[in-house]
């Protein structure tokens, strides 16, 4: 396993967890309390903190090891 982590992968992720849950950019932003800026960052480059990741797991009830591990980029949408 590798010790670094990819940042497209969370970036991946959300992405996926957010059309899964059939939600715009701009729903997810206004659920969480987030500009729709912030989202489209991090969707873009996966650039965020440990609470971020945190309160997208709590929010999508899933593991922030998950988000961070890119488990979700095969599920199916």
């Amino acid at each position: 396993m590798s010790k670094t982590i990819n940042s497209q992968l969370i970036g991946q992720s959300i992405k996926t967890l957010r059309l899964k849950n059939h939600l715009t950019q701009s729903d997810l932003a206004d659920s969480i309390g987030y500009s729709i800026r912030t989202i489209r960052r991090i969707e873009t480059d996966g650039t965020t903190s440990i609470e971020t990741i945190n309160t997208f797991a709590v929010y999508f009830d899933v593991s922030a090891l998950d988000i961070l591990s890119g488990c979700f980029l095969f599920a199916i949408l």
